[in-house]
């Protein structure tokens, strides 16, 4: 889950995701009314098989070790 500006983007990552997304989908309307109740506003919902999670992330972390630019600044994750 991302949180930046009072703005929520949520990440799934399950090996069921297919079925998950679909059972989701009932309650994500509720979901994104909730959360504007509190001042909040969903981005988005992505949901992620792990296998393939993985291989993105091998080819990430090389790209940015390889990358010759000089990086200034925070990012927070929760």
């Amino acid at each position: 889950m991302q949180v930046q500006n009072r703005v929520i983007k949520v990440t799934v990552i399950n090996e069921y995701s297919k079925t998950i997304e679909a059972a989701a989908d009932n309650y994500l309307t509720l979901l994104k009314a909730n959360l504007k109740k509190m001042d909040y506003r969903l981005s988005g919902v992505l949901f992620e098989n792990p296998v393939s999670k993985k291989n993105t992330d091998t080819k990430l972390k090389f790209a940015l070790f390889s990358e010759k630019e000089s990086y200034s600044g925070v990012d927070i994750r929760i």
